[in-house]
């Protein structure tokens, strides 16, 4: 660790591009110290998020005309272009804290899901050895990580946020057809590519099969194994038109075990080969 005014510290800074930018959630800075008596930060605001573990030791925290004291395993976090004051508070152990500084276009909802919000900046008892091991991942990495460690730094990150966010008991679905018949919709618009069935689509809006397909009918106007094959076959009939792929190409992207039950659906639909649309 390099001596600092107020502290003992080791330090990461990244130097952020246009890939850390794109993506949800990257690294602006880490480190880990270990206080000096009369450790303060603050009070200060910062352009980006950052979370705080504390490791031993005791600080004392301000925020938003609010204090608290935390110790051995507490957190805290700091919201962006927010004034903070943090400080040691008396303890028989020297204060040790571990940080991470960053940005994303996902932070502010992991912060939402995860339970922190500007009046509500902190937990206790959060530290774990799974966090543990985390944080040592996250030292061991080398000054000036790579494209590769970044990632794994993100993933790491991830681990972290998941721990905070509360599993959430599924709430039962509405029942009625206005409900499942668009989730049928956007099923089979999502998964046409995939060899699914109408016992597949029935089943995962949980509809028994004889019901789903009437309801269905009564509602499109066409029974759903008609709808995805018009699905399947006018999505066909773009790639025929837009690409350079091949007839069996084409046959299996949209979901066709063969090139023959491809040919003989879409003969029946067009009146017309494949091979011919395409000209």
């Amino acid at each position: 660790m390099q001596e600092y005014t107020h502290e003992y510290a080791e330090r990461w800074i990244h130097e952020t591009d246009a890939f850390d930018k794109s993506s949800g959630l990257f690294l602006l800075h880490m480190g880990h110290n270990i206080a000096k008596p009369d450790y303060s930060n603050g009070p200060r605001q910062k352009a980006h998020y950052t979370i705080h573990f504390v490791r031993e030791g005791r600080i004392q925290f301000i925020y938003g005309g609010n204090e608290v004291e935390l110790g051995k395993g507490d957190m805290f976090c700091m919201f962006p272009h927010t004034s903070y004051t943090y400080r040691v508070a008396p303890s028989e152990s020297r204060l040790k804290m571990i940080w991470f500084a960053f940005n994303g276009s996902q932070v502010p909802e992991l912060m939402t899901m995860a339970g922190f919000a500007p009046d509500n900046t902190y937990q206790r008892k959060v530290i774990d050895p799974d966090l543990e091991s985390i944080f040592h991942q996250m030292t061991q990495m080398p000054k000036n990580l790579t494209k590769k460690q970044l990632v794994l730094w993100n993933s790491l990150m991830y681990r972290i946020f998941a721990k905070f966010i509360p599993e959430q008991v599924p709430t039962a679905a509405p029942r009625t057809p206005d409900f499942w018949l668009r989730k049928s919709l956007d099923f089979i618009h999502t998964c046409y590519a995939e060899q699914i069935t109408v016992n597949d689509i029935a089943a995962y809006v949980s509809i028994h099969r004889t019901h789903f397909s009437k309801t269905f009918t009564e509602h499109v106007g066409v029974p759903p194994v008609k709808y995805l094959q018009n699905v399947r076959l006018d999505k066909a009939t773009q790639l025929l038109k837009q690409t350079s792929l091949s007839v069996t190409e084409i046959a299996l992207t949209v979901g066709y075990p063969d090139l023959f039950s491809f040919t003989r659906a879409f003969t029946r639909q067009f009146g017309v080969s494949p091979s011919r649309v395409r000209g």
